[in-house]
């Protein structure tokens, strides 16, 4: 019974026939230790999964089979650290550029991963099953009542639980949140001594409005800043990474997010084709690490390119035409049962505002110097600049994508994002005319909050952008 059960969840994922005698004992073995049962995988194939994931679509399928495989990677860490093979992590936000650079110059020397956001982007979308590591980090000394973030909770339960080893290196982005730095510190001294941490930061200095990617000294100071990151990493792993590799993986990243913003293209179209859940997964390995690379996810892209391209030809939708459409911040794809629920009630909520490349964002840099082009990259997206020019982007995007409102919060528990979202509801709303609406809550996490408890707000703003579309 078990072997089917494991099976079914594999072909539904997106497996071959073929590949399903290789993966399966991995996949065993992989899913005991990340704390999933055999009803957990039941559960996911046979509900959860078909519930919130188009999975007609054999591009859809192959999305989540990419996380597959990138969580049984993860739960060998533990083997590639005793093979002397160098770990080194990241977290979110972060420049992805460098990971990936490591890997192209020494992909059997080196092994990198965002290990938090990946588990909760694991655990929830697809078997809604995060709880267990948040409790039990909080069993292990970090408040619930203090309402910390859920991924620094999950990347030290992911430690204590033994999921994953200490790092060579965990090379922290402090650009937005102040706590993800503590946290790894937290872990160094309550628990693992072997937690070894490397911080980058940037000020929140700018004026409201300044267009900071075009600012050169700020993309000096990042550039500065990323290089001795990096050279402080090459140093622990003992790998040299030419300026080219670098490069390399800039392109890479132009060629995949052009590809994303064609997916955004026709995901607006009318009727939508398909759903915000599915959109936001894809860009899993451009906001964090993956140690099996970029290439499958693109390749599964690809296919479902093509089958929402015969969507749209098609007239085929999953809501009605002219149902209106929501720009979120962030896709609370975490958590799928709140944008199938918007769906339900005749909405779409196809894109989130950190996922959708601006027409900046689609333009070459201007530099030629790698860290230079990797830091005007960085600041051409909205993540960690100022509110004001935060603001214009998504103005800008809401007009691109013809989308009818937005959805700010879910980031109330957030020092930085909580309250830039209040102030960002207040710029947009005056200067495209269009509802923004504000949902606080945790967009990692449920447990404070239910279907229930949203049905009525999401049932109502529904009702009001409905009407103000006519």
């Amino acid at each position: 019974m078990a072997k089917d059960v494991y099976e079914d969840f594999l072909r539904l994922t997106g497996f071959e026939e073929d590949e399903i005698p290789k993966y399966l004992p991995e996949w065993y073995k992989a899913s005991e230790k990340l704390g999933l049962t055999e009803d957990d995988i039941k559960f996911a194939t046979k509900e959860w999964i078909p519930a919130h994931f188009e999975v007609k679509l054999k591009g859809i399928r192959k999305l989540l089979g990419c996380y597959i495989r990138e969580a049984i990677d993860l739960t060998k860490a533990n083997k590639y650290k005793e093979m002397g093979v160098k770990i080194v992590y990241g977290i979110l936000p972060a420049i992805i550029h460098y990971y990936y650079a490591l890997k192209l110059t020494a992909p059997e020397k080196v092994f990198v991963s965002f290990p938090d956001i990946f588990i909760v982007n694991l655990m929830n979308p697809l078997f809604h099953k995060l709880n267990p590591y948040l409790e039990k980090a909080e069993q292990e000394g970090i408040s619930y009542g203090c309402r910390h973030c859920a991924l620094n909770k999950t990347r030290y339960a992911a430690r204590v639980l033994n999921v994953i080893p200490a790092p060579d290196v965990s090379w922290i982005w402090g650009f937005v949140c102040d706590e993800g730095p503590k946290s790894d510190e937290f872990i160094r001294m309550y628990h693992d001594p072997e937690w070894k941490t490397y911080i980058t930061r940037i000020p929140h200095d700018q004026s409201l409005g300044t267009i900071e990617d075009e600012i050169d000294t700020r993309v000096e100071y990042l550039a500065r800043q990323m290089k001795d990151g990096f050279e402080f990493v090459q140093k622990v792993t003992g790998i040299k990474v030419p300026g080219d590799k670098i490069i390399q993986v800039q392109n890479m990243w132009q060629r995949y997010t052009a590809k994303l913003a064609e997916l955004d293209r026709l995901i607006v179209s009318d009727p939508q084709p398909l759903g915000g859940n599915e959109s936001a997964m894809f860009h899993g390995p451009m906001s964090s690490a993956f140690n099996t690379g970029i290439e499958p996810m693109e390749r599964a892209l690809d296919i479902t390119l093509m089958e929402v391209r015969q969507r749209v030809a098609d007239k085929e939708g999953i809501l009605p035409k002219g149902a209106p459409k929501l720009m979120t911040y962030i896709t609370p794809c975490i958590l799928p049962w709140i944008v199938k629920m918007f769906e339900q009630n005749g909405v779409g909520l196809p894109l989130g505002e950190v996922f959708v490349p601006s027409k900046k964002q689609l333009t070459l840099p201007r530099f030629k110097d790698p860290y230079m082009a990797a830091a005007e990259t960085w600041l051409k997206s909205s993540q960690t600049v100022n509110t004001g020019y935060k603001a214009q982007m998504i103005c800008e995007k809401m007009e691109t994508y013809n989308i009818d409102a937005l959805i700010l919060g879910f980031l109330d528990f957030d020092r930085w994002l909580g309250s830039d979202h209040r102030l960002i509801a207040r710029m947009v709303e005056e200067k495209t005319g269009k509802p923004v609406f504000y949902i606080e809550g945790d967009i990692w996490e449920d447990r404070d909050y239910s279907p229930e408890a949203l049905k009525t707000r999401i049932e109502s703003i529904c009702e009001i952008v409905k009407m103000k579309k006519g």
